[in-house]
């Protein structure tokens, strides 16, 4: 597995299926990076999504083609294609593991992800072992970030607590931390853009200008 270099100690990890990457994945990413002062953030797009259908999926290298262009002129962001490298669907517990080992015990690795996916977290393979790995960055909304991000760490995280002075939830020394982000909704979906795409709409506010351009070259979701 080949890993960016120059990532710093402190990466952050978003993972998804950047179909297409959008303004809203990029609004996260650098909210999490400014919250919690990471060095880097890494985008890794999954190769098969495991909780979604995947008959309607655009290639891969589409997908991780798009996200280079997103970031070229963002300091500090990377792609990594290693979800590629593997058969099989693409779990997070596998992509972590694998992280965890290639960078070492220097870095820490930070596992970004919305309120709305924290909370179907029972569902993922091997949930218990995911802060083994990394720790949790949970984004959602001001109004109820912290309190709905409490009420899954309880019914999932057992011996987990909140400590006020980091302002994230804690357990044993060698597991990860769970912290809250909270951040305003950016009102746009990779959903929302395939389908303006596909009526012949504009998108150029939804997504980077070389990101609307590759997706008018090549065609898609037309």
């Amino acid at each position: 597995m080949e890993l960016p270099h120059n990532l710093g100690t402190w990466v952050g990890i978003l993972g998804g299926t950047f179909d297409p990457v959008h303004n809203g994945h990029l609004a996260v990413a650098e909210a999490v990076r400014q919250a919690l002062a990471l060095s880097s953030i890494l985008f890794v797009p999954a190769f098969l999504p495991p909780h979604k259908l995947t008959y309607g999926i655009s290639a891969f290298q589409h997908r991780a083609a798009m996200l280079d262009l997103a970031v070229a002129d963002r300091p500090g962001c990377f792609v990594s294609r290693l979800e590629a490298e593997r058969e099989g669907p693409s779990y997070s517990i596998d992509t972590l593991h694998t992280l965890a080992h290639g960078f070492g015990k220097d870095v820490r690795l930070f596992f970004i992800i919305g309120m709305d996916a924290f909370a179907e977290v029972f569902t993922w393979k091997e949930q218990g072992q995911l802060l083994d790995h990394a720790s949790f960055v949970v984004v959602g909304r001001p109004d109820h970030c912290r309190q709905s991000c409490g009420q899954t760490v309880a019914a999932n995280f057992p011996g987990y607590a909140f400590v006020e002075a980091l302002g994230c939830w804690q357990g044993t020394p060698d597991q990860g931390a769970i912290h809250p982000v909270a951040m305003p909704p950016v009102k746009v979906s990779s959903t929302e853009i395939r389908e303006v795409v596909r009526l012949g709409g504009p998108i150029g506010d939804l997504v980077p200008a070389a990101v609307a351009d590759y997706i008018e070259v090549h065609g898609l979701y037309r």
